[in-house]
């Protein structure tokens, strides 16, 4: 039996460009930065390149209420990340930001 394999020259697809790929997985860090949002933490106490990563990522989203009152929040896609994970309390209810 002989298999045949498509590349994407012979499909006509383009190839995925691998030089802009950004990682897919959360590091651990990250994912414990989205734990301790989703549990309420002071943005001061949190790492800032974990929280802009999380930001790009559409997990976390800043909302300020006045010049020196900011802080982190879940989006609904960091809800259902930390859900899917098993990281979502179900008796206790969240607010949750919502993405637009």
């Amino acid at each position: 039996m002989v298999s045949v394999i498509r590349t994407p020259a012979a499909t006509g697809l383009q190839p995925w460009p691998t030089d802009k790929m950004e990682p897919t997985v959360l590091s651990p860090h990250e994912f414990a930065v989205l734990l301790l949002v989703n549990d309420g933490a002071a943005s001061d106490d949190l790492d800032r390149a974990d929280v802009e990563a999380l930001i790009e990522r559409q997990l976390v989203t800043m909302e300020c209420r006045g010049p020196d009152n900011c802080y982190a929040r879940v989006t609904l896609q960091g809800y259902a990340l930390l859900k899917a994970s098993g990281h979502v309390r179900s008796s206790g209810r969240r607010a949750v930001a919502v993405s637009h």
